[in-house]
């Protein structure tokens, strides 16, 4: 019988594969296990243990949704008298349902044990709406049915839904509140199958419903509504089937290295410059929308028919004006189709009303918003007065958030900014977004609302002068993606439209298209160039222009990155571009006084960092360099306290520094940090980075200083790999293996190839978009070429990318390197071998093609 059992399952494994529908797999999946289990409790020929016992299917089980990697969810039910032999019956069924290798969820009660169970487990009460008569006493499974209808249902409905919509919250904050993220759960997330079936075990309690049928005959749903939520069910039932057969298990999450599999699965290919995986992310997530948008829409009707409100709401009923009135705490439109045509400007109106009160809109209003907003045309969208107000409920909400996911979710957001259709739903493969494009700009504005709260950035919120221009930036930042093509060009073409149609003025428009066209450029800049150039850093000011527009370019750059997602934002990007900012604004704020006088106010500040040094230093004794010799760019990247500390111990181990190498290890605020002193050498980094690699350390940052005299003062920030605290490191050993790396004993090329083949740091995770490129800059500094190389993040990757460099004769004398998101974003300050920037173009394409090999063909 388990030999067919397992046959069946795979017949029904290869048809679905062939693509039969995805319901019927589910049905003839639980025949299979009913005809299983019902089979080994007949085969067993209990004799009288069979009397007053009845086998019960739960669940997903019950409702006859067996997934193929889904627990089988039994009860066995028996009459109190026949208690003796319930033991022998449970190993009778439950034995033969173990060796089939799947999860199986059992309980063992009478009725009455079956009511406390649901009293005290709420998952358990939901299983038994779903309870199905297998096998045995059929009149026992109806007493069951009767004594829960009379405990949980009948005179408990306000107490069942109160219960319901306390564990649906529960699920959204710990699965996610939008249907948007970027690896879902498709059973317990926002949007899903659980959201699905709390609808259906609701209607059945409260409505006595059964089936999206008795929904359309109730007049819950619209034919045409039934039509898509269908639709988007039997995305989300297919989806699951493939992630079980994919995984051979139960698996509901889908993981964002698993996506473009999926999507090939599906049959998803590029199309219109989108790829096939972000088509199928798109399709997916508009599924979890229309399941939101109905199980959503249905809980607030629930809510009103029972009379349930918030408890802490006390709002009275009102009319704000003609056509939209306040009731029971919900916004109404009470506007008639007549009143709305000569007024269309009346739903943006109601979402002002929104903004101002923080209430949301009543469920009919929100349904009835879709079939009205073809209201606003284009002669609407160019309307004063509707602009005038759309400014206001976007500067002025107190939920920006909310109001700005009703007006998509609705359409009416659409229809006053037409190019946001273009990005509507529109998904992100990578690992930085964790939100759809269209989420991630409704987050920008709320991220923007909330460094106006915070002491951090309050000051610059303040004084920025046109906020509509700020918060419209914010919201069209990203306009331009899904083309194909540079979405910052893009965007800015489309968001000056936009402000044009808006009413802006030519100042305004210039201003708009500004902020989208270098929203990227302050978090690219302070990530990847280096702070302490005096001229980078009076080129960004030329290119800013005002101190407005770098407030608003500034504050744009953190609230893009904070929406982005944990991923893209840290104490340290933040720190870096704090500095950015505060380092161009001189040049702007005295900008009348012409840049010399900024110039001779920093060099003042070079030389008070000096005098700190020698105040540092005055006890000190034959030192072995001149501190007023060290560079400008050393002194500003460090404390005087730190580099009174270099020098003194340059001075001490002086003569292992000119022979050797010294590392220094300390543990700092943020990781780990270590100081090496050597002297300059060729190919220097490359064996720093590939001792650490062996060590199991990746660079995270790196500080890179020659002094006059050859020393080499390299800082760089470190992080373990092999989970290892830092005092469990061997210090010592790592400084022994870098001596005889510089002193070209030891062969790192072939110990590193040993490692990473033995399958160190494990395999790079596929998928998304980590584009693989260098590039050759001459302008970003006067006195070096930058080298800009982009790479995905695996283990030896900078050390392969800087003994390229190497091999060139190149000379590194600054690096700053990042690793965000599973990719290296490495800029490299470099001379060639005579001293000179990199100017020959043959060079510069050797140099490309030789560092793009050392990236892909590393092991």
């Amino acid at each position: 019988m388990l030999e067919a059992f397992r046959a069946e399952r795979h017949r029904l494994r290869i048809s679905w594969s062939a693509g039969s529908d995805s319901g019927a797999i589910l049905a003839s999946h639980t025949a299979i296990v009913d005809e299983y289990i019902v089979g080994s409790f007949k085969t067993a020929q209990l004799g009288v243990c069979m009397e007053g016992i009845c086998l019960v299917a739960l669940g997903g089980y019950g409702r006859q949704e067996m997934f193929p990697g889904s627990d089988i969810d039994l009860m066995i039910l028996y009459r109190p008298e026949v208690k003796d032999c319930i033991a022998q019956v449970a190993d009778a069924v439950l034995y033969p349902l173990w060796d089939t290798g799947l999860d199986v969820g059992h309980g063992v009660r009478t009725v009455e044990e079956s009511m406390v169970h649901a009293d005290e487990e709420y998952f358990f009460l939901v299983a038994l709406l779903d309870a199905r008569f297998l096998y045995g006493d059929r009149q026992l499974f109806e007493e069951l049915l009767s004594e829960f209808n009379r405990r949980f249902v009948d005179g408990h409905r306000e107490i069942f839904v109160d219960r319901m919509k306390m564990f649906r919250e529960s699920r959204r904050v710990k699965f996610g509140s939008h249907s948007y993220l970027l690896e879902p759960h498709l059973k317990e997330g926002r949007g899903g199958m659980r959201d699905i079936q709390a609808m259906m075990w609701t209607a059945k309690v409260v409505f006595g419903l059964k089936n999206l049928d008795d929904f359309q005959d109730a007049g819950l749903l619209l034919e045409n509504e039934k039509k898509m939520f269908l639709r988007a069910r039997e995305f989300l039932v297919r989806l699951r089937c493939y992630m079980h057969y994919l995984n051979d298990r139960k698996s509901d999450q889908l993981f964002y290295e698993q996506q473009s599999e999926v999507a090939q699965g599906f049959g998803y290919r590029e199309n219109d410059g989108v790829s096939g995986v972000e088509h199928f992310i798109g399709d997916l997530y508009d599924a979890l929308h229309t399941v939101t948008l109905t199980t959503d829409l249905f809980f607030d009707h629930v809510d009103e028919v029972l009379g349930i409100c918030d408890k802490g709401l006390r709002v009275s009923d009102r009319q704000v004006e003609k056509g939209i009135e306040v009731k029971g705490g919900k916004i109404h439109l009470t506007a008639t189709g007549k009143q709305m045509a000569a007024k269309p400007q009346i739903i943006v109106r109601l979402f002002l009303v929104m903004a101002r009160t923080g209430l949301p809109l009543h469920h009919r209003t929100r349904k009835s918003l879709p079939e009205v907003v073809g209201l606003i045309d284009d002669k609407q969208r160019c309307s004063p007065r509707l602009a005038k107000t759309f400014f206001a409920l976007l500067s002025g909400a107190k939920d920006i958030y909310a109001v700005l996911s009703m007006m998509l979710e609705t359409g009416v957001l659409q229809a006053v900014i037409p190019e946001f259709g273009r990005i509507a739903t529109l998904a992100q493969y990578d690992l930085y977004h964790i939100y759809t494009v269209d989420r991630h700009s409704l987050q920008a504005v709320a991220e923007l609302y909330s460094l106006a709260d915070s002491e951090s950035w309050g000051n610059v919120m303040a004084s920025v002068k046109d906020l509509n221009v700020l918060y419209l930036a914010a919201l069209l930042h990203d306009i331009g993606k899904g083309v194909g093509r540079d979405h910052s060009v893009e965007g800015a073409r489309l968001a000056k439209g936009a402000g044009e149609r808006l009413g802006f003025d030519e100042a305004q428009c210039d201003a708009i298209e500004f902020l989208v066209r270098y929203h990227l450029f302050i978090p690219e800049n302070a990530l990847r160039r280096d702070l302490n150039d005096a001229v980078f850093i009076k080129r960004c000011a030329e290119l800013i222009g005002d101190l407005d527009r770098l407030s608003m370019l500034y504050l744009l750059s953190v609230a893009d990155s904070r929406a982005t997602g944990p991923s893209a934002w840290s104490e340290w990007k933040a720190a870096l571009m704090e500095e950015l900012f505060l380092k161009v604004t001189p040049y702007l704020d005295f900008g009348h006084h012409g840049v010399h006088d900024v110039l001779a106010h920093e060099e003042q500040g070079v030389e008070w960092l000096r005098d700190q040094v020698r105040v540092h230093l005055l006890a000190e004794k034959e030192l072995r360099v001149d501190p007023e010799r060290l560079s400008t760019d050393y002194i500003l990247s460090f404390s005087p306290e730190t580099i009174a500390e270099h020098v003194v111990i340059q001075r001490d181990n002086f003569n292992r520094i000119r022979q050797k190498a010294l590392v220094r290890a300390a543990e700092v605020d943020d990781g780990w940090q270590l100081l090496v002193m050597t002297v300059d050498r060729p190919g220097l980094l490359a064996k720093i980075c590939g001792v650490m690699t062996l060590n199991n350390l990746t660079v995270a940052k790196a500080q890179i200083f020659t002094w006059y005299d050859s020393t080499v003062v390299d800082v760089l920030n470190v992080q373990p790999t092999d989970g290892l605290g830092f005092a469990e490191k061997d210090w010592q050993s790592i400084n022994e293996q870098l001596d005889r790396a510089v002193e070209h004993r030891m062969g790192l090329s072939h110990r590193l190839y040993s490692k990473l083949a033995s399958g160190y740091g494990g395999a790079p995770r596929p998928g998304g978009q980590v584009s693989t490129k260098v590039v050759i800059d001459n302008n970003s500094s006067e006195n070096y070429s930058v080298i800009e190389v982009y790479a995905p993040d695996r283990p030896a990757q900078l050390y392969y990318i800087t003994q390229s460099l190497a091999d060139f004769g190149i000379n590194i004398h600054k690096a700053y390197i990042a690793t965000e998101v599973e990719q290296l974003i490495d800029a490299f300050y470099v001379l060639d071998t005579n001293g000179r920037k990199l100017l020959d173009e043959e060079l510069k394409e050797e140099i490309t093609q030789g560092v793009l090999y050392a990236i892909t063909h590393s092991v």
